[in-house]
């Protein structure tokens, strides 16, 4: 397997390590980041990842654009993925592209992304293709299909803008629809995120669906683990799920046991998917930007409100 590796950060390294145990063969992994500071970061990784696949660095695609991959994950810093997914579309041939979320950060790249009609193209949401969360979602639209959804997610330090895609994204999984509007007003003011130069935002937002659908999330210190309540249009609970405890208890009586992987865990499983065309459980582009678009518009609102500026880009990732 030949594996394009665009951004070598966390999730760039969690990625190829889960591609990694595919198979018992060696695997190609070339390796593009403009940066070497994660020679010395994930030394220890990197030698390990060395023993069992073939690992190619290089900081010129020129030199690549032969080859055929089977993969390229594009796991950058937002406000880079755009430019970097152009340059793939017209450079590189691979089979499948994968992007990490935010898919963007600016209005100029949100529109360039409307207009891309490649099918090859997907979003990293973990949601769709872990197990515990299917056998949720199945209850949901097997039981509840003809309730209206009211869904409070709740977490310290839960990093609003840079999570949010998430969340949408699993709304839209359990209803089929999209968001229509957003509710910022309870939103705190920005704050220097873990990342230099980017930023993070805490208090709650809601976001309204089709269908009256809405989900609500709530980053505060007085929440501890994450954990999701699930609501009818009556306000009556459906369900309660804890990551913590590991726990979707239904007040139906039902109770689903399961857990959320590491990225390294679930990659393989992630290629298998594709590979089997089994896109319904992985988001295309043309899904993340109709789930993206009014969440993004919504944060460069907030931004300009509260600094009172115009921009057209805000600086998550």
């Amino acid at each position: 397997m030949k594996s394009l590796i665009v951004g070598l950060g966390n999730i760039g390294l969690r990625h190829i390590q889960g591609l990694s145990k595919l198979n018992e063969k060696k695997n190609d992994f070339y390796i593009f980041d403009n940066s070497i500071d994660y020679l010395s970061r994930f030394k220890n990784e990197i030698d390990d990842l060395k023993n069992k696949n073939n690992l190619i660095f290089t900081k010129n695609l020129e030199k690549i654009k032969n080859i055929n991959f089977d993969l390229t994950i594009i796991s950058t810093n937002a406000d880079t993925r755009v430019k970097l997914l152009q340059i793939i579309l017209d450079k590189i041939n691979t089979e499948f592209i994968l992007l990490e979320k935010p898919i963007c950060n600016s209005l100029e790249d949100l529109n360039i992304l409307q207009k891309i009609s490649s099918k090859k193209i997907f979003i990293n949401f973990p949601r769709r293709y872990c197990e515990w969360h299917l056998k949720i979602g199945k209850k949901i639209k097997r039981d509840y299909s003809n309730e209206i959804l009211n869904v409070l997610l709740t977490k310290k330090d839960l990093g609003i803008a840079c999570n949010i895609s998430h969340y949408v994204d699993l709304i839209n999984m359990w209803t089929d629809c999209y968001p229509v509007s957003v509710n910022n007003s309870n939103l705190n003011d920005w704050k220097n995120s873990k990342r230099k130069g980017f930023y993070e935002i805490d208090g709650r937002i809601q976001v309204f669906f089709q269908n009256n659908h809405k989900l609500e999330l709530e980053s505060d210190i007085k929440h501890n683990g994450l954990k999701i309540n699930i609501f009818n249009q009556l306000n009556k609970k459906i369900c309660l799920i804890d990551y913590n405890k590991g726990i979707a208890k239904f007040t139906d009586g039902e109770i689903i046991y399961g857990k959320m992987k590491y990225q390294s865990e679930t990659t393989a499983e992630l290629y298998k998917i594709l590979i089997n065309k089994r896109q319904n459980c992985i988001s295309d582009l043309n899904l993340a930007v109709r789930c993206y678009d009014k969440i993004l518009n919504s944060f460069i609102e907030h931004w300009n409100e509260k600094n009172n500026s115009e921009y057209k880009q805000i600086m998550i990732t």
